[in-house]
């Protein structure tokens, strides 16, 4: 089973009573984080990814992570985090996961050589789709966070026709998002729209404790 929870960033701010909720290596990444929206983005996170660990049983907050490649890890589960402009999603399962999620948005065509195979190129560049681009953005990203090899991988090393070869991948539209979520096989799947009401309840919660 994959657990993906999922919060739009229009009412999120973040105060004093959530800073229990707050993993070790959160706290010691926004300590280097000087943007305002990204750091809204990456509290959101860990406020999201402590929610699905609270509704996954454990005790929060859950320590976990990072190995080099840059992905996140922590005893008795997988996960896989993503975060873009206005909104986050997290994954949570038994087996390995990846996530990503992409405004629908407009992407450089010069974007395309980081991306695509040479094959994916030449169709790209025949047709020219900008949500062909995007979509093989956002599957290569969750593909590899998967794997652990890291966003930061030159993403041209696969192909979108590869990763399905070897893996599922499970397209989620949330408002004006794409993400996708990606398997070594089939799973199943439950979605859960996460709002400020719950992240403020969990925070009562765990201040009562």
């Amino acid at each position: 089973m994959v657990n993906i929870y999922y919060l739009k960033l229009d009412d999120f701010t973040f105060d004093n009573s959530y800073e229990k909720l707050l993993s070790d290596v959160r706290k010691e990444k926004l300590k280097k984080i000087t943007n305002e929206d990204f750091k809204k983005q990456s509290l959101a996170c860990e406020l999201v990814l402590q929610y699905g660990f609270k509704e996954y049983g454990f005790d929060i907050p859950k320590q976990y992570s990072y190995l080099p490649g840059g992905k996140p890890v922590c005893d008795d589960a997988y996960f896989s985090i993503s975060h873009t402009v206005g909104a986050v999603i997290v994954a949570i399962s038994n087996n390995p996961v990846g996530v990503d999620l992409e405004n629908k948005r407009v992407i450089e065509p010069s974007v395309a050589r980081k991306v695509l195979t040479t094959d994916e190129l030449a169709f790209y560049k025949n047709h020219e789709t900008n949500e062909y681009l995007l979509d093989s953005f956002v599957r290569k990203e969750s593909f590899f966070k998967m794997t652990g090899e890291g966003i930061g991988l030159n993403l041209t090393k696969e192909s979108v026709d590869d990763i399905l070869n070897t893996s599922k991948q499970v397209a989620l539209c949330f408002d004006n998002y794409l993400s996708i979520i990606t398997t070594k096989q089939k799973d199943l799947y439950d979605v859960t729209k996460v709002n400020v009401k719950d992240l403020k309840e969990m925070a009562l919660e765990v201040k009562d404790e």
